[in-house]
């Protein structure tokens, strides 16, 4: 049992992720239909993390630095586009606190 979980397991989650990513993608050209360039920011954070979770999945690993460091960077951007389109929200101020405080440790952690 334990061998068929290792053996499709891995690829399942990958067709799950790249069929949701998909999806980010088509809804993030539905936003830009629909909104314009208002919605540009949030799109582009969003194809980010989407193609992040991929890369994450299907090459690099959730367990490495350089994931970690991407995946923060994400929450900041995030925040970021947030704040500098006024929809300020305490998600997005989580966000951009907590990401930079992660990269930050990351950082300290990796100088240590």
């Amino acid at each position: 049992m334990a061998d068929s979980i290792r053996r499709y397991g891995r690829p399942a989650v990958l067709v799950i992720v790249l069929s949701l990513a998909v999806l980010s993608a088509l809804s993030g050209v539905a936003r830009l239909e629909t909104q314009g360039l208002a919605a540009f920011g949030d799109v582009i954070v969003n194809g980010y993390i989407a193609a992040l979770v991929v890369w994450g999945v299907a090459v690099e690993g959730f367990d490495t630095d350089r994931f970690r460091a991407a995946l923060y960077a994400g929450l900041v951007l995030w925040g970021v586009v947030d704040v500098a389109v006024g929809a300020v929200t305490p998600f997005s101020v989580v966000f951009l606190v907590a990401g930079a405080a992660l990269l930050a440790r990351l950082w300290y952690r990796s100088r240590r």
